[in-house]
């Protein structure tokens, strides 16, 4: 193997789930996002302070998170090749989508699930700012679950961030259940 210094060249190595962060009524394709704790239920972006979003996320309390599928990838190139300083993009890339019933952020109608998070914290790390929230609602299709509340990856294909504007999902023949012995 080769080796560099360069990171910031090579972090597309591997591919990451994107969300749609949502907040007033501006939405921003993020692939730095996870959960942080189960108890309470925390999750957290990582956003530029270039992004408009960045300035929405300090003004409002709370955010909401969207998961969609591989086939709305073209909502995640378009809302993140645009900023919602010049355009109302919700409107503009006609994307149906309602307010959060708890904070002021979009739920998208096309999302398997959606979570609405009050702010708990927010910090700096490098040219990024974790906001976190308390996940205070989560929204979900149904018809997307399989017995245990897990995600049914047969009828879910979560979109993938690969790395300038490629989008990729899972195969889901690639399936490995592991049980303990």
């Amino acid at each position: 193997m080769k080796k560099t210094t360069e990171a910031s060249k090579y972090y597309y190595f591997f591919p990451q789930t994107v969300a749609l962060i949502g907040v007033k009524t501006n939405i921003m394709p993020a692939a730095w996002h996870t959960p942080l704790s189960a108890d309470p239920p925390l999750y957290g972006t990582a956003v530029s302070p270039k992004r408009h979003t960045y300035d929405l996320l300090l003004e409002e309390t709370g955010f909401t998170v969207n998961f969609l599928d591989l086939q709305h990838a073209a909502v995640a190139a378009q809302t993140g090749s645009t900023s919602g300083r010049d355009i109302h993009k919700l409107q503009e890339f006609k994307i149906p989508y309602t307010t959060g019933d708890i904070v002021n952020g979009p739920v998208l109608k096309e999302a398997y699930a959606v979570y609405e998070c009050k702010r708990y914290d927010v910090r700096d790390y490098g040219d990024h700012a974790l906001f976190v929230g308390r996940i205070v609602l989560l929204h979900y299709r149904t018809e997307h679950l399989r017995k245990g509340q897990l995600i049914d990856e047969q009828t879910v294909k979560p979109m993938l961030y690969f790395g300038k504007d490629r989008y990729l999902t899972i195969d889901t023949k690639s399936l490995r259940i592991l049980t303990k012995k």
